[in-house]
């Protein structure tokens, strides 16, 4: 009978380890959904992002009924783990083709220079002018759409799933 209980002690120890082996990629794929769920939702920790303003100052007016942050999709998809170790998850957002993720999380304001080439536009009765290379100044204000961080939500999301794989298996 003891070699019994010894057998279940030594199979509960091996099952927790490697539970333990996979939490950090279970964390990592909570964190990545959470900060997907924010552009489902258009909120971060229960508030709403700040509406679109609309019709822009240049260009053409945008188009309200699609979500916020959610154009080409590449923002959204760049949300990944970039790295996993034993007590430690870090979660990376943007890269080289999206340059504006930190800007977006965390809003911004100020200006920028915007340098515009020659070129030929058309008028509304049709007549094609030269457009002579200029630059403008743009002020800018971004406001703060945070899609990746920690909440309080996400801690007790994370904290469910890990005692739900512990105790799963000391059953």
């Amino acid at each position: 009978m003891a070699k019994s209980v010894e057998q279940k002690l030594r199979e509960i120890q091996q099952n927790l380890a490697q539970t333990f082996r996979e939490l950090p990629a279970i964390m990592g794929e909570e964190m990545v959904n959470y900060s997907l769920d924010a552009f489902e939702k258009e909120a971060w920790n229960n508030e709403n992002w700040p509406k679109r303003k609309n019709p822009t100052k240049w260009g053409k007016p945008d188009d309200t009924s699609r979500k916020l942050l959610v154009k080409t999709l590449k923002l959204k998809r760049s949300i990944r783990i970039s790295q996993m170790v034993e007590d430690r998850i870090t979660m990376s957002v943007g890269g080289a083709d999206v340059p504006y993720a930190r800007v977006h999380n965390e809003g911004w304001t100020g200006s920028i220079t915007q340098n515009v080439d020659a070129h030929l536009r058309r008028g509304k009765n049709g007549k094609i002018t030269k457009v002579k290379e200029f630059s403008r100044t743009i002020n800018q204000n971004i406001p703060k759409r945070q899609y990746v961080g920690t909440t309080p939500e996400l801690k007790a999301r994370i904290k469910k799933i890990v005692l739900h794989e512990i105790f799963k298996n000391l059953k």
